[in-house]
Parts: C-alpha cells; sequence; structure tokens
C-alpha cells in the first residue's frame, strides 16, 4: 500500500544517507478515517491483479503467475510475502508517533494494527485458497535499531503476536514451514514474540557495532531457530586475506545448519568490487 503523502522528508544536497523524516500525515483518528482507513479495504480482485516474479519477468498472479508457481520440478524457491505488521504502521507515524499513540489513543493504535494485519492475513488466504505452491513465507518489520526494538517487546508481543500466529497457522496448513522476517538491528528482545508465534528465520544478522551472530541465539533456542546474514561485510574494503578469514569464521556457523551467510543490505561505497568477485566465488568452493 503507497501513499503519496505518507510524510514529508528532509534532504540535504550531496547526503547519501536515508533523508529524515519530519512530519507526518497519519497522526489521529481524523487522518486514519480521512485517508487510511479506506484505502485499506480488502477485494479479491486486488489480489488477483498483484504480479509473480518468475526471477525472468513480473507477471499477474492468476493465470501466467499460478501457472509457474505450480510447474512441476520447479527448481527456483519461491517466497509469499505477508506483508507488515506493525513495520508498515511505524512508518506511516514515524517512531516518535506510534509510541506517543500507544499512550494517548489506544483504542486508536489496536484498530490500526488489527485493520493491516487482517489485511495481511485475507491477501495471504485468498492467494493460498488459488492453489498456489510456495517454499517460504516472509514479513517485514524493520522495527529495530543498533540498541535494541522501536517498540516495547511486551507490546509487540501482546498487540501483535497473536497476528502473527494467526497467518503462521494458516501457513502451515498449506505445508508452508519456513516462516522468515527482515527486522533490521539488535533484535534478541523480539525474536521470543517471533518464535512463540510461527516465525522461525531471522533476516539479516546485522553483525554492525553489535556483533550478531546466530550461534548465541542457536544455544539459546536451538533449531528451531534460522538465519541469513551475518557476513562482515565492512571487509570489502580490505584484502583477500581478511574475506579468507571472514569465511573461516562462518565456517562454524554454518555447520550448525539452518543458517545461511551472506552480507546484509548495501555494499558500501568503500566496497572493492574484486573482494565481492572474490567472496562470491570462494563462498562456492567452500560452501557447495
Amino acid at each position: 500500500m503507497r501513499f503519496k503523502l505518507k510524510f514529508k522528508k528532509l534532504e540535504i544536497d550531496g547526503a547519501g544517507s536515508i533523508p529524515a523524516e519530519i512530519d507526518h500525515l497519519l497522526k489521529d483518528r481524523k487522518s486514519w478515517e480521512e485517508h487510511y482507513q479506506p484505502r485499506l479495504q480488502f477485494t479479491e480482485d486486488r489480489v488477483y491483479k498483484s504480479k509473480v516474479s518468475t526471477g525472468q519477468k513480473f507477471v499477474p498472479f492468476m493465470n501466467e503467475g499460478l501457472e509457474y508457481l505450480n510447474t512441476e520440478n520447479r527448481k527456483d524457491n519461491i517466497g509469499l510475502s505477508c506483508g507488515s505488521l506493525f513495520g508498515q504502521m511505524r512508518n506511516w507515524l514515524g517512531v516518535q508517533g506510534v509510541s506517543y499513540l500507544y499512550v494517548d489513543d489506544e483504542k486508536l493504535f489496536d484498530e490500526i494494527i488489527d485493520t493491516v494485519a487482517g489485511l495481511s492475513f485475507k491477501c495471504v488466504e485468498t492467494v493460498l485458497s488459488t492453489g498456489a505452491k510456495f517454499d517460504f513465507a516472509h514479513f517485514w518489520e524493520d522495527i529495530c535499531f543498533k540498541n535494541g526494538p522501536l517498540v516495547n517487546p511486551s507490546v509487540f508481543n501482546q498487540k501483535v503476536g497473536p497476528h502473527y500466529k494467526r497467518i503462521t497457522d494458516l501457513l502451515k496448513k498449506h505445508d508452508i514451514e519456513i516462516v522468515s522476517v527482515d527486522c533490521d538491528g539488535l533484535i534478541d528482545s523480539l525474536i521470543p514474540a517471533w518464535l512463540d508465534n510461527g516465525v522461525n528465520t531471522m533476516f539479516p544478522v546485522e553483525v554492525g557495532t553489535w556483533s550478531a551472530s546466530i550461534k548465541p541465539w542457536r544455544e539459546k533456542y536451538g533449531r528451531q531457530l534460522r538465519a541469513v546474514g551475518g557476513m562482515k561485510k565492512a571487509l570489502f574494503a580490505e584484502d583477500y586475506s581478511a574475506i579468507d578469514a571472514e569465511i573461516e569464521r562462518l565456517k562454524p556457523l554454518v555447520e550448525l545448519g539452518g543458517y545461511i551467510p551472506c552480507p546484509d543490505h548495501r555494499i558500501s561505497p568503500d566496497a572493492k568490487w574484486e573482494n565481492v568477485q572474490y567472496y562470491c566465488e570462494k563462498m562456492k568452493s567452500v560452501f557447495s
């Protein structure tokens, strides 16, 4: 769901980072009912008009897309997007706005979450009812930063957890066992809410300044937790020996199983292209 007037942002000439948000359209019940709620009403037609990526091009979900998804002996893995149950709300209101809304108008806070999550459920339900086959499912959140989550973990578990459970239970009925979430930053305090409600794969494992790794998670939660990421991409600015050392560091983590090492997000501007190439080739030879 895209809105042209979602927020105002401050852009500075020459800056290469994400623009700063300085104001948001969604502030209260009036703006919610005027601009957002009417656009968040479910219709099957909107699902059927969506697109499916074949790896070569995007095709309409119905007909071509459905045929592609159900092709026997398909070699590529196809994921079903389950939307965002809190991250989208955080985008609309901003971190400060969504935090104040929980205190100032908890009823509206709940209504927005319930509306967005209900829409996600209906979309997933409609797609799966067509017989479309998927190998995994994926949520997007981006609700953590380097010091932890942008939402109180207990609030997240109470308000959002049941919606995750409802969707992941539906996924399991359709034999989709791998369910991942894209949530940046230091996610440790939110992992229990995801695991308890059917999300078992964390992406990315951001090394960042806090040195995230699957190892302590696996020690704490066992093999039910899977992960993707965790490669120190800053090493692309160094030399081959640094890449070799990083791959050696990753070996025992890969041996844990249920873990795919890779760089997260954008490759830094100071990366050397030959190092990226070397890393890819070395990874193939070591782990394939």
